[in-house]
């Protein structure tokens, strides 16, 4: 093989913001330039060698570009940078000694965004769309000069075409990278010389046998060699005409997530030879038809979703040692695969997940073309880490995009070994239908386009009707089996989780010099929050915050991992991805692959590993002492057959043991779910409430998994139904403002627990979803406030809390240069921040005042013995606020604006996203 580079240095000429289709060569004779570098690179790293010629003066700019800053509230676009838009003629004339190509010739290009038009030599070769893989156009052998020889390309970002004709888009274009352009990937004609053009090799479905598929110089193949190291272990024959052979893996080891076995095959022609690692596994479906196997054992799919952020540099990056650094912190944390969304990972990110062990879902763009498709299945198919295709994210799977997506299964069943799912989110058949051919049970769906797809698709990306992410606190096992039993194919369920966080503004200066640093994403939040008198509280709110999350991202884990019929996750997500809504701080860790506060290796594996102990809580985890409570312990294993281990159970408060039991269990089968033990206890009376805290630990074959559960525990609490006889302290349940003015300037110490004048926003125990400027992302409790000296909490919002925030609503109190220190103060977006309160007080004229809107339900004890503390403390001489309010600012609080709150109405269907 002969390869001639025409990376380097070009003449570039801008020929204006509208995409080139003429089939005529440009003119590069005027108002074209020689600048260093230019391929491979990015026009928009290219700016400062447009700044030294008159190029910048003509150039075009994204228009959908805004330096976008907050405040903002309701809908919040997708960031966007000021991109170069149009098109760029490329020309670049180099000597070729023609004696040295014999053979095949090929024009390679390893990728442009988005289009390109080629000429060599003065003739047209022809145009490609798509940016996701590497592609060539082919060359006769009279068309190539002994000498000098120009070529002359022509490269488009303007919107591509695809599926249809509507819009192409993926991650690597959408928002921070729309309208990027450039020839990114090396460019080269290589000549093969027995027209020897690739291979590949697949594993048969009983791992007995791998097939070395090739292409081209069929005439002059010779022999295939397999190597491990420099230990040959094949060495044979090839028959004259073959394009495939056989082998035997009976010597050979297999390729898996813990031991990433890859051997060298070396294909020999008669005067050339190819070489390329390999590995050797399948992913299947299991006999039942519901469930993965890899390598003939049972396989749960514990994925996160790769959006493509890449802080620093915008465009994914090149290296090989940056992806194996993500794939070593995504391993340490349970994570086993990779589905990314909407794009097709590098070459060097799949290298990483080869030797690494992980798998790989790859996803096409939206709406992209059979053509790509192919060229997308070509250059990933040679990878072992990849084992799923998908046609794209979230878009209408009507009639006619069936149709389509059987020529993409067609293709990936034919020239892979891989499975093929249909769409992330089973959009138009269980969520967005139309209302012809629907059923209502047992849930509403499309089953017509169900069983269409059941035909020729392997597995399903399933939204699960949001019940594993925009509504995972109210997801429940039970309701979703009861709903999967439809599919009969294995169910991975879609981008679980979605939980946002605060902001964590300290990360401002690690984008110092990048292109993200210079637009608003942080700056503005910092200008915002200075604005509103929170700055000094973000990096509570964010430490507050990300302890919220981990909270409800256990329980979403654990809820997909008592649903038996799933087989695994994508998770949203393991890093926040700050190109999506201007801000999507979604991530265990933050954009740097460091874990965010609170969050530990060990406590993500205690839901994120191949055996989960899990248990089946009460419903309410507020628990009054001396209830009697059952909890079943099961097991989610997917590691192997476990027999007899240990399994030990503990349960204390503190110091104190309330039980303690250990149990031998036998024979929990690989791939199944068990309720391994029912654990009973007593919560014994204690003189204050308690954090109980449950612990289950699983030993075996000196393997040791394990977690933990939190109940509290309160005391039985009689109601008093005789508040009123307090003469200086009045209790009201609906005042107006009038009432409440006169009351407090006639020294009343008025109390409201439930409706109040002021302005209202309802609270849920549901974190806001990432992204959104609805919701709040983080409370904060004063530990030292009377009321809660003998409450449990640990400075913010627990589980005991859930009742309480779920039907509450908090209290604006957004007065400038008003003193403001809440009892529990919850946060709103960052992007919308508001003072806004659950409990607090103030001293208001001759009165005093004390407000808490938390939903203080008689059922929940944790309620009632709050309300109870409440009530002893302004009874009290401890009821004196610190802060004080004048009449007129309680004027101003009951006659503030209402506070504008979109509710969530993109459910699995983004609005940002130009392909919907």
């Amino acid at each position: 093989m002969v390869k001639i580079s025409l990376n380097g240095d070009y003449i570039m000429k801008y020929l204006g913001e509208k995409p080139y289709v003429s089939k005529i060569e440009p003119n590069l004779d005027e108002d074209a330039f020689l600048i260093k570098d230019a391929v491979p690179s990015y026009w928009e790293d290219m700016m400062d060698k447009f700044k030294v010629n008159s190029i910048h003066t003509v150039l075009k700019y994204n228009p959908s570009y805004t330096l976008q800053s907050y405040p903002q509230a309701g809908y919040v676009p997708d960031m966007c940078l000021p991109n170069i838009l149009g098109s760029f003629a490329y020309k670049k004339t180099i000597k070729i000694n023609k004696s040295l190509l014999k053979g095949s010739l090929r024009l390679r290009f390893g990728g442009v965004q988005n289009t390109i038009s080629v000429w060599l030599n003065g003739k047209y070769l022809g145009k490609h769309k798509g940016y996701s893989s590497e592609f060539y156009f082919d060359v006769e052998y009279n068309e190539i000069t002994d000498g000098e020889n120009t070529f002359v390309f022509v490269v488009s970002n303007n919107y591509l075409k695809g599926y249809k004709n509507r819009i192409v888009s993926g991650c690597t274009t959408r928002a921070a990278n729309q309208a990027t352009g450039g020839i990114f990937g090396d460019v080269d004609i290589i000549c093969f010389s027995d027209g020897f053009l690739d291979a590949f090799v697949s594993t048969a479905k009983d791992l007995k046998s791998i097939t070395v598929h090739v292409f081209g110089a069929q005439r002059s193949l010779k022999r295939i060699s397999i190597k491990d190291g420099n230990n040959e272990l094949y060495n044979d024959i090839i028959k004259p005409n073959c394009n495939s052979v056989t082998l035997s893996t009976e010597s050979l080891e297999l390729w898996s997530i813990k031991s990433p076995n890859i051997y060298m095959l070396t294909v020999f022609t008669e005067s050339e030879q190819l070489s390329m690692p390999f590995g050797i596994r399948r992913l299947t479906v299991s006999g039942d038809g519901k469930h993965l196997l890899l390598n003939g054992k049972s396989f749960y799919f514990r994925a996160i979703c790769e959006h493509g952020y890449f802080p620093l540099t915008v465009h994914p990056v090149h290296d090989k040692a940056y992806y194996s650094n993500v794939i070593t912190k995504i391993k340490e944390l349970g994570f086993n695969a990779i589905r990314f969304h909407t794009w097709v990972p590098t070459e060097e990110y799949m290298q990483a997940a080869d030797e690494l062990g992980v798998l790989i879902e790859v996803e096409t763009p939206n709406n992209t073309t059979i053509k790509e498709w192919r060229e997308i299945v070509n250059a990933t198919r040679k990878h072992p880490s990849v084992v799923m295709y998908s046609s794209g994210n979230e878009l209408l799977i009507d009639e006619s995009y069936i149709a389509h997506l059987k020529k993409c299964a067609k293709l990936v069943h034919s020239q892979t070994d891989s499975l093929f799912s249909p769409m992330s989110a089973m959009r138009g058949v269980e969520y967005g239908c139309e209302e012809r051919g629907l059923v209502e049970k047992p849930f509403r769906y499309n089953p017509k386009r169900l069983e269409k797809l059941s035909k020729f698709c392997d597995v399903y990306n399933s939204y699960s009707r949001g019940l594993t992410s925009y509504f995972s606190d109210k997801g429940d096992p039970d309701v979703m089996n009861e709903r999967n039993v439809v599919y009969k194919k294995p169910l991975l369920s879609h981008e679980i989780c979605i939980l946002g966080t605060y902001c964590d503004i300290s990360l401002a200066k690690r984008y110092n010099g990048s292109r993200i640093g210079q637009t608003k994403l942080y700056s503005s939040v910092i200008e915002h929050l200075t604005e509103k008198g929170l700055i000094d509280k973000a990096q509570l709110f964010y430490k507050n915050s990300c302890e919220w999350q981990k909270l409800l991202r256990k329980q979403c884990f654990e809820t997909v991992r008592k649903t038996s019929s799933l087989s695994g996750y994508d998770f949203l997500g393991d890093i926040d991805h700050h190109w999506h809504t201007f801000g999507y701080s979604v991530g265990l860790m933050n954009e740097f692959y460091e874990l965010k506060p609170g969050v530990t290796v060990e406590n993500v594996l205690q839901y994120n590993s191949d055996v989960v102990l899990l248990a089946k809580l009460p419903a309410d985890v507020n628990i009054t002492m001396g209830t009697k409570v059952n909890i079943p312990i099961l097991v989610s294993n997917y590691l192997c057959d476990i027999k007899n281990a240990i399994l030990e159970l503990k349960v204390c408060a503190d110091e104190k043991i309330y039980d303690y039991q250990t149990i031998t269990i036998d024979n929990i089968t690989s791939g199944t779910l068990k309720e391994v033990y029912n654990l009973s206890f007593i919560l014994q009376e204690e003189k204050k409430p308690v954090n109980v805290k449950v612990y289950a630990t699983l030993r075996f074959e000196g393997q040791v998994f394990s977690n933990v559960w939190d109940l509290y525990s309160f005391p039985k609490i009689a109601h008093n139904n005789t508040m009123e006889k307090f003469n200086d302290v009045v209790f009201v349940d609906e005042v107006t403002e009038t009432q409440l003015c006169e009351m407090l300037e006639n020294g009343k110490s008025v109390v409201m627990l439930s409706k109040t004048p002021f302005t209202s926003i309802r609270t849920s125990f549901r974190i806001s979803c990432a992204g959104r400027t609805e919701g709040h992302l983080a409370t904060v409790i004063d530990k030292n406030h009377f009321i809660f000296k003998d409450f449990p909490n640990d400075g913010y919002c627990g589980w005991q809390f859930k009742n309480m925030l779920n039907g509450g609503c908090s209290t604006a109190l957004d007065l400038p240069n008003s003193e403001y220190e809440p009892i529990i103060e919850i946060a709103s977006s960052y992007k919308y921040a508001r003072r806004e309160a659950l409990i607090f007080e103030y001293k208001v004229a001759k009165g005093k005042l004390f407000v808490c809107t938390l939903n203080l339900l008689e059922t929940d004890c944790g309620a009632s013995f709050l309300r109870s503390k409440i009530i002893e403390y302004v009874n009290s001489v401890a009821f004196n606020p610190k802060v004080s309010l004048s009449i007129d600012e309680v004027h101003k609080l009951c006659n503030q604006e209402p506070v504008f709150v979109i509710e969530n109405a993109n459910e699995a269907c983004n609005v940002n996203d130009v392909t919907m």
